[in-house]
């Protein structure tokens, strides 16, 4: 990490962990690329388990900030320090212990849609901590069963035949607005079950193309079928398509956790 990213980094920390309820500070691998990049930033989950301070509060704690925004509704605040991008998400621990709590059953998938929130976690680096809370998520995270991931792709499963339905549906009325919205649905269903498959909590769209490069299971012609469902080509018409992503799902769904 650069010198000036980590400067910024431990300001930061050093004023959040003087407020009351912070479990922990995780920061996000986004800092690792070049400053220049433009998924650069630096990205910090808070994990806290009573009300963090009011906004005026939050702003004044970072008097050095820059265009300082916070979202009433998701609890973010967005800023700039030293030139660098900042981005705070606040996130309810008791949240996490819930949708933990629940992975033995299906129940979870009701609680959180998907395993993001286990992958920035997991993925992420512990910055700062308050107790033993954290380690325990982490080994929890560790130590999934494998029927965790046997009801994960199974639902991913499903979805994707819903939307083979779709893709058939939108090439035969030749709706290309509905065929593109159900295309790009279909691909990241599928990138969701090849991570699962793989045992491996999903990242972030941006992270996609590079995390499924570095999978060991995939079905057999994954690369050219996933490259042709990508490629915008004449000679790959709507129904050509559906037929790949046909083909592509049946390799899928040959696959087991």
């Amino acid at each position: 990490m650069k010198t000036k990213v980590k400067k910024v980094v431990d300001e930061i920390t050093e004023v959040l962990k003087t407020w009351e309820g912070l479990q922990a500070v995780i920061l996000q691998h986004f800092v690792e690329k070049d400053i220049y990049d433009p998924n650069f930033s630096i990205t910090l989950d808070v994990f806290k388990n009573r009300d963090i301070p009011e906004n005026a509060h939050r702003e004044a704690a970072f008097s050095d900030a820059r265009y300082f925004e916070f979202s009433r509704v998701k609890n973010k605040d967005r800023f700039i320090l030293e030139d660098l991008p900042v981005r705070i998400s606040y996130k309810d621990s008791e949240r996490v212990d819930a949708v933990l709590a629940a992975t033995a059953g299906e129940s979870w998938m009701l609680k959180e849609r998907g395993t993001y929130l286990f992958h920035r976690i997991a993925t992420g680096t512990v910055v700062w901590s308050k107790g033993t809370w954290i380690n325990g998520v982490l080994e929890k995270l560790d130590n999934l069963p494998n029927s965790f991931w046997i009801q994960w792709v199974e639902s991913c499963n499903r979805r994707i035949d819903h939307l083979l339905s779709d893709l058939g549906a939108a090439s035969l009325k030749g709706d290309a607005l509905y065929f593109n919205l159900s295309l790009s649905g279909f691909l990241k269903t599928i990138a969701e079950v090849l991570f699962a498959v793989n045992h491996v909590f999903e990242p972030g769209p941006r992270d996609y193309t590079a995390s499924l490069g570095l999978l060991e299971v995939l079905p057999e012609g994954f690369e050219a079928n996933w490259g042709s469902l990508l490629r915008e080509d004449a000679e790959l018409p709507r129904d050509r398509k559906r037929e790949i992503a046909e083909l592509l799902a049946r390799g899928v769904f040959s696959l087991t956790p």
